[in-house]
């Protein structure tokens, strides 16, 4: 696990953690810019920008990259799967629980499932 995907919770996927660090990125660049450049412009009361820009302006900009990508789809469970995939997988375990297949069919369709789950 990354030092990012630790700060965020690591819950999110590849292209979703991406977003994530870019945002914060972005808003750190930002923060930097406006505070050093108010104190080399000679503005007494810049260094508020640092207090401001990581204290609020970071953990918000953040949490929006975070409740953006849960809701576009973009991460998937903590694990890394899909809901839909959890459902199949959910389905497949109970159908052999409930012994409408047997061992031989159980394994053949996990096996196609965890293809499918690659791709």
């Amino acid at each position: 696990m990354t030092t990012h995907q630790a700060a965020f919770g690591g819950r999110l996927d590849g292209a979703a953690n991406e977003a994530v660090a870019r945002t914060a990125g972005v808003v750190s660049l930002a923060v930097l810019a406006v505070g050093l450049g108010g104190l080399a412009l000679g503005i007494d009361w810049a260094w508020i920008a640092f207090p401001v820009g990581y204290g609020g302006v970071l953990p918000l900009a953040v949490s929006r990259a975070r409740s953006r990508a849960d809701t576009t789809g973009t991460a998937g469970t903590v694990d890394g799967t899909t809901e839909a995939e959890d459902d199949a997988l959910a389905a497949l375990r109970r159908r052999y629980a409930e012994g409408e297949i047997d061992d031989v069919e159980f394994e053949r369709r996990l096996e196609r499932l965890l293809e499918t789950e690659d791709d």
